[in-house]
């Protein structure tokens, strides 16, 4: 998601101390600190906060500061564990009483005991951030416009990185780089109109030749480009960015066609 990071599938690495050598091996599900990941987690679902906005025309592709982001899920319950900011900062969705809002991961090393306890708590809950699979996931949500040409901060990348390598390590072998996967990935749903109809029959946007638009069209696939520049490297669907070009094609300022 660079120097200090574990390389892709896991490296070996040897620690010497008081004339022996012990041989640690960090594969994914390797508990380094003797912290879990809560046993519901299967998969990591990566979103960005920007995206079409299909019957917004003046939030398409926008995204907002970590603290307004956090004041649009007004529901306790409701959006992703964490929010990677644009400096590196990681916003977790509700912090433990007397923590700040945002902190800092050594992005340069591998998550410490504490850190990782930290994780854990912060990935226990369930929260809703994707239709359907919310059981069985954490979600993080990296601050970005979700435009296919917009590029992600190394900062932002190195961040996620180490979030990433730290679940998958703490997932006590669950989890590898299939398990993380995009929004879009999930749900390919068309874009309905209106949240309180979605089922077939239901309006929905659609483009010039009348085919709909996918709901969901995050992240882009830069991201996973960034991530595996910098040594992560997860396998990805050949459809590619075609859902989320179609998208960007509608004008500025107009709404799409609706159709039944």
């Amino acid at each position: 998601m660079a120097a200090g990071l574990e390389g892709e599938g896991g490296r070996e690495r040897v620690r010497r101390g008081s004339g022996l050598a012990v041989a640690l091996l960090l594969l994914p599900g390797t508990v380094t600190g003797g912290v879990a990941l809560p046993t519901r987690i299967h998969r990591i679902v990566l979103h960005t906060p920007g995206g079409p906005f299909y019957g917004r025309p003046e939030m398409r592709f926008v995204f907002l500061s970590p603290s307004g982001t956090l004041a649009l899920w007004r529901k306790p319950s409701f959006g992703a564990h964490w929010i990677v900011w644009t400096d590196g900062s990681l916003w977790p969705r509700h912090p433990r009483p007397g923590e700040s809002p945002a902190w800092q991961p050594p992005s340069e090393s591998p998550a410490d005991e504490d850190s990782r306890r930290r994780l854990a708590g912060e990935a226990a809950p369930v929260y809703a951030h994707v239709q359907g699979a919310n059981r069985d996931t954490v979600g993080i949500e990296v601050a970005h416009s979700g435009r296919s040409g917009d590029s992600f901060p190394r900062p932002q990348v190195l961040t996620l990185v180490w979030l990433l390598r730290a679940l998958l390590d703490m997932s006590e072998g669950r989890l590898t780089e299939t398990s993380i996967v995009g929004h879009k990935d999930l749900d390919h749903q068309p874009a309905y109109v209106s949240d309180g109809c979605e089922a077939a029959g239901c309006p929905v946007y659609v483009d010039g030749r009348g085919q709909p638009f996918r709901r969901r069209v995050d992240p882009p696939e830069g991201l996973f480009e960034a991530l595996a520049a910098a040594g992560l490297k997860i396998p990805r669907p050949a459809e590619g960015d075609q859902h989320l070009l179609r998208a960007e094609a509608i004008p500025p300022g107009e709404r799409p066609r609706i159709a039944r």
